[in-house]
């Protein structure tokens, strides 16, 4: 029996689909990997223009289905902004090969399985790994299978709807097998069909770069999230779980070991700061020894931001980190339902500069766009962004509503409307406020200019003139701006293609990240640390917009939220 596993999406860094495939090869080895990209979200040309797109031509939809229908299970992966692609290419499966047993996992079937049950024999609604193998034992069988948990089945008698098994323990997760990594997967080019991934592949969209995710779950339950429909189903889903230090260091071994070229881990965990101080200890110790790359952390949550935990994860390697802001305004936050006050976005902010000297700027999440946004909520998330201390960057995301979460439950409360999921949500709309943002990341706005643009800035909704073209200068300087802080530390994370590569087989990023950049020992003490610069924040507005002192720090002790999280 044959098993095909298919992801859409715009690259190659479908973590879940890379661990999931690695299992599903594990106890049936007649399993391949196929990977179909609808375009290079990091490429150039999308960054400034937003080329890249979530559909298929209807001759690339024929070529990819040919290619994969010729198996008795074909599965599918994908996010809700590849829903139409996939959707297109379970059709064409069917009219190649009308006895292939279509399954759809991923996000897109866990937050809107009753879309995906629509259109495919059996949807996971839960972690697949355990699911789909009771599944499979009964099909391979000829037993019946329509009660494996875990499943939306379509039957003779309607839709099948059971409950999800329990979420993976700590033991269960460290006896996974390591994901996928070139391992006989196939990649999709136009033209041409499946062919063999290649390092090149992994090159052109992922740089030099190796992504993974270590902890699952978040504490939060933030409307905007897809983390919400998880969560519905298993409140577990809030606890923070991980394999052993040990397993994920292993993961990333083998990653470097087939692909050299590697030049930074990024991890993508939704709450990796949460995880428990001892938990750290042993990682940062590991990773420094075993491993010696830099290494990124893109999920930080402000609450749990902790000088002692910076101190040891830079010390470890850690060049790079991401950050959720969202919005300056407390009725945002409170729409939102995260509860991080703007008071502990600054105390963060403050923090994080302390480590100015040891990491590339951190990149702070900010949603623009929002249409239940006042002139006031408009004008706090200036004045947060305005006094942050320099340097940073700054993610900038136009609000687009994901199907079934809370967010989509409160625009239809308020009556208000939101652009489509599967439309890009880089490209903020061209009004002065949103120009604005991007200038203040790229250059420090004198506090005359400031005050000028903001007393005009309106949130976008309110009717007022667009400025395209002032929209891409900003943008493109905003890019500029970004490239140069990455090449000095010689971090090609957010870049790809031929470009990156050419700088590793020179030898230049090695060099670079070797003799050029400072290296740090794993801080074992207070003492061995050196003194940290205190920042530099501009003047505030007002007394009541003062964030807590620079030399407040954060609790050395877990805190209540911490200890509930893991």
């Amino acid at each position: 029996m044959k098993i095909n596993l298919i992801t859409i999406e715009d690259g190659l860094n479908n973590t879940g689909f890379r661990k999931f495939c690695a299992y599903a090869k594990k106890i049936h080895p007649n399993t391949d990997a196929f990977y179909v990209t609808t375009g290079n979200s990091r490429s150039f040309k999308h960054l400034l223009f937003a080329k890249s797109s979530p559909f298929l031509e209807p001759a690339e939809v024929e070529e990819i289905a040919a290619g994969i229908a010729g198996a008795d299970i074909v599965g599918f992966s994908s996010m809700t902004q590849y829903a139409t692609a996939t959707i297109d290419i379970i059709a064409a499966v069917r009219r190649h090969n009308p006895r292939a047993y279509i399954v759809w996992g991923g996000i897109h079937a866990i937050i809107e399985p009753e879309d995906a049950i629509l259109h495919a024999d059996a949807v996971c609604t839960g972690e697949g790994e355990f699911a789909f193998e009771k599944f499979l034992d009964a099909f391979k069988a000829g037993r019946p299978f329509f009660d494996t948990p875990s499943f939306w089945f379509n039957t003779p008698d309607g839709v099948r709807k059971n409950l999800n098994l329990p979420l993976m323990t700590a033991e269960e997760m460290d006896a996974l097998p390591i994901p996928l990594y070139q391992d006989g997967e196939y990649i999709y080019k136009r033209g041409e069909g499946f062919s063999p991934i290649r390092p090149e592949d992994f090159i052109v969209y992922n740089g030099l770069s190796y992504k993974t995710v270590w902890s699952i779950g978040c504490p939060f339950k933030c409307t905007y999230c897809g983390n919400t429909k998880f969560i519905d189903y298993d409140r577990n889903y809030r606890k923070i779980r991980h394999s052993s230090p040990a397993l994920i260091i292993e993961e990333i071994k083998d990653a470097v070991r087939k692909h050299p070229h590697i030049s930074t881990v990024i991890f993508d965990d939704d709450s990796f700061m949460a995880l428990p101080m001892r938990v750290m200890e042993d990682f940062a110790a590991r990773f420094k020894a075993e491993i010696g790359l830099p290494f990124v952390i893109t999920g930080l949550i402000p609450n749990y931001v902790r000088d002692d935990k910076l101190r040891l994860l830079t010390g470890a390697g850690m060049n790079r980190v991401r950050m959720g802001i969202q919005s300056g305004s407390e009725a945002i936050l409170e729409f939102y339902e995260r509860p991080t006050p703007v008071a502990r976005i600054r105390q963060s902010c403050i923090i994080l500069n302390r480590y100015k000297e040891r990491m590339i700027p951190p990149a702070f999440d900010i949603i623009l766009d929002n249409p239940i946004e006042t002139v006031e909520d408009n004008r706090a998330t200036l004045d947060l962004i305005h006094q942050m201390p320099r340097p940073y960057t700054l993610n900038i995301f136009s609000l687009r509503v994901i199907p079934n979460t809370r967010l989509a439950e409160a625009v239809v409360e308020r009556g208000v409307e939101l652009d489509d999921i599967k439309k890009p949500y880089t490209h903020p709309r061209p009004t002065l406020s949103n120009i604005l943002v991007f200038a203040m990341v790229t250059v420090p706005v004198p506090k005359r200019i400031f005050e000028w643009f903001r007393a005009r800035a309106l949130p976008t909704h309110m009717p007022q003139k667009h400025y395209p073209a002032l929209m891409f200068t900003a943008r493109f300087l905003y890019l500029a701006k970004r490239a140069i802080d990455h090449l000095r530390t010689m971090d090609l994370t957010v870049t790809s293609g031929t470009t990156a590569a050419l700088l590793w087989k020179l030898g230049i990023v090695g060099l670079w990240q070797k003799h050029i950049l400072k290296r740090f020992v794993l801080a074992r003490s207070e003492a061995e640390v050196p003194p940290l610069a205190e920042p530099d924040i501009p003047a505030k507005r007002s007394a009541a917009a003062q964030p807590a002192p620079a030399s407040a720090p954060a609790p050395a002790a877990a805190t209540p939220e911490e200890e509930r999280a893991a």
